[in-house]
């Protein structure tokens, strides 16, 4: 790439080998070709210096981290250059006049501030993420600080009714078996304006929202309060159509378990944040904002965890001061794809994520006393909460539950094992569980190949003898017109890959199903839009109500035998069929990536990890993509996969580099 105010020959060579290497992007190049260009005023060594911090905070950012820590920058540089200068980094950037702005407690910039590089914190931004999330930071601070008075008498009676009978009232000393963590959660989010439910797969993170919004509509419109207020305004959002229409479904059947009396005015029908917010063609700004408030009383936001930093910010951003915001996730899941760590962010910053066991002892002695109040759960006497209160204060430390109890899976079970020590990083116990052969709901094929074809010959093999048997069904409801069962057969298993394109990734792995299928004679691939062939979409169609991630069938109209469609189900359990020239973009879904996977449940996972090479370095792999593909499975989870794979993957944690943890700590 031309450089054309690059000077000084070391750094131009050592820029333009990380370039090679690709450590650093033609854009990152660019950026710091501009950064020297413009600071001609600095000495040689602190011009140097902050050229190639440049290059190297943007192309941190195009790995999604939100900013590096100039205090954990070692030398070598990236690993292949040895800068002196960067003994100095710090001091060598706060000399720049013009494009670094050394901030302190700024949240928000005028004109004459505005840089495109910002240090605050000991920590180096892009000044748009510096924006996102500082900005954000003070709004998390500034909401977590309200408290709701809620009317106890009816609090407590509304409780009763969404909950069994409490059990004898006893003195709880940290957490025993008679805590029910899904009221708690209950109870501490409706006495906050904002409040974070966390918690693995199948720990009932809908239905404790489902039971609170119940909770809060009923307090909204009691009969019995001095002046009867209108029923909330409440709206459901999810990051993906996918996301939002699984959360339609799971609001819906948790509502239909509730007293008849309250589910009045529950909603069911969930959005994605794009379009709560309005989304402007080709616009990184949306209708709503601070200037232009969206119109609701509580938000919930579910799959919180995919959600990326400035869109995370621009949400916050648009809340009216009123809203009531509750967001769900599990912060051991897959980051969002895009920049920043969002919910893993605010767990850290929450004390709240130690170790699996819940305690009353993580809250103040006010929350305590709030849940003493509601459902009569003892608070903790003031040398229990000598450890918790000694620790550094975080502002939202009351507003983090997290849910332990898995109801997907048994604490006990393979997939519940395993899922613990993958999220503890511990290796060899990984290796011991998988090896177990008592544990007969878990398995691991380890190839014994070593080329790309004879391994990909090898694999396929072995996952073709586990998927045909419900290929067969599937492939005979296809063809008896049985659309509905066709979709229970396609939900009952499913392959995962860790990457869309390259060796064992979706690409590859679909291509492969499809044609052993072909030749077992299940399917005629022939065409593009062939009976049977399972899809996804990957764009949004708002008109046609769907979205990226939806699931269809290729059938036949069973109204109309020559006429092919592309079937899917809808949000109430019906069944509908478009055209195939009618859809946006869609893919085959034989396997499907994790990061796709997220949300989803299904009763069989094949999981398969591409193996370490030269060339890759085991790139993308880490503890958080096996255990978000591990725990989609309910009953059966097979690794494919060597151990050289298996180990980097869960010695690897997804570490971004962040400020938002350390701003929500007092």
């Amino acid at each position: 790439m031309l450089m054309q105010t690059l000077t000084n020959p070391a750094l131009k060579n050592a820029l333009q080998q990380l370039l090679k290497m690709a450590k650093i992007r033609a854009i990152d190049l660019a950026f710091a070709d501009f950064i020297y260009g413009e600071e001609a005023a600095l000495a040689a060594p602190e011009r140097d210096c902050l050229t190639i911090l440049a290059a190297y905070v943007s192309a941190q950012s195009g790995a999604q981290h939100t900013c590096i820590d100039l205090k954990a920058i070692g030398q070598p540089f990236l690993g292949i250059y040895v800068f002196p200068e960067l003994k100095m980094m710090e001091n060598s950037i706060e000399k720049s006049q013009s494009y670094v702005n050394v901030a302190t407690n700024l949240v928000k910039l005028d004109k004459q501030q505005v840089k495109p590089l910002i240090i605050q914190n000991g920590k180096l931004y892009l000044q748009r993420y510096w924006q996102y999330e500082s900005q954000l930071a003070a709004i998390i601070r500034e909401k977590s600080a309200k408290r709701i008075e809620l009317e106890l008498p009816k609090a407590q009676q509304l409780l009763l009714s969404l909950f069994d009978t409490p059990k004898k009232h006893q003195e709880i000393v940290n957490q025993t078996p008679s805590l029910d963590w899904q009221k708690i959660a209950v109870c501490i989010a409706a006495s906050q304006s904002l409040s974070f439910i966390t918690g693995g797969p199948g720990t009932g993170k809908t239905t404790t929202v489902t039971k609170l919004l119940a909770l809060l509509q009923g307090l909204a419109t009691a009969q019995g309060s001095a002046v009867k207020t209108k029923s909330l305004n409440i709206q459901l959002v999810a990051p993906t159509g996918k996301a939002a229409a699984r959360l339609t479904e799971s609001i819906s059947a948790a509502k239909l378990k509730l007293p008849p009396a309250l589910q009045i005015n529950l909603p069911e029908q969930c959005q994605t944040i794009h379009r709560l917010l309005g989304a402007r063609p080709q616009s990184p700004y949306f209708k709503a904002n601070a200037n232009h408030p969206l119109h609701l009383d509580v938000l919930v936001l579910d799959e919180a965890s995919m959600v990326d930093l400035p869109l995370m910010a621009k949400l916050f951003e648009a809340l009216p001061n009123h809203a009531q915001v509750i967001l769900l996730g599990d912060q051991d899941q897959l980051a969002s794809v895009e920049t920043g760590s969002v919910l893993s962010d605010i767990c850290a910053a929450s004390f709240h994520i130690d170790n699996e066991e819940a305690t009353l002892g993580k809250y103040s002695e006010m929350m305590q006393q709030q849940l003493s109040n509601l459902i009569s759960v003892a608070p903790l006497s003031s040398t229990e909460t000598t450890i918790a209160d000694a620790k550094q204060h975080s502002v939202i430390r009351d507003n983090v539950v997290k849910l332990v109890k898995s109801h997907r899976f048994k604490d006990n079970s393979g997939i519940g094992q395993l899922a613990k020590t993958i999220k503890a990083g511990q290796v060899a116990q990984c290796f011991e569980l998988l090896n177990n052969e008592m544990l007969t709901d878990i398995h691991w094929y380890q190839p014994t190949q070593t080329t790309q074809q004879t391994v990909a010959n090898e694999v396929l093999k072995e996952l073709i003898v586990n998927l045909l048997p419900i290929y067969q069904q599937y492939t005979q409801a296809v063809h008896q017109g049985e659309i509905k069962q066709a979709f229970n057969y396609l939900n009952q298993q499913q392959v995962l890959c860790a990457q869309k394109s390259g060796f064992w990734g979706v690409n590859q792995l679909n291509a492969l199903i499809e044609n052993d299928l072909h030749k077992q004679g299940l399917i005629d691939n022939s065409r593009d839009f062939y009976i049977g062939r399972p899809v996804m979409l990957s764009k949004n169609d708002h008109q046609l109500k769907l979205f990226n991630g939806d699931i269809g069938i290729v059938m036949p109209d069973p109204d109309n035998s020559a006429l092919t469609k592309v079937w899917f189900v809808t949000p109430e359990g019906d069944v509908r069929g478009l055209l195939p020239s009618r859809l946006p973009s869609l893919e085959t879904l034989y396997a499907m990536t994790i990061h796709k996977s997220q949300g989803s449940e299904f009763e069989a996972v094949y999981l398969c990890l591409p193996p370490i090479t030269a060339n890759n370095q085991g790139r993308g792999l880490n503890r958080e993509l096996v255990y978000t593909g591990l725990t989609r499975a309910k009953k059966l989870f097979s690794l494919y996969g060597e151990s050289k794979a298996l180990s980097l993957s869960v010695g690897q944690q997804c570490l971004r580099g962040s400020g938002l943890a350390e701003r929500l700590l007092e």
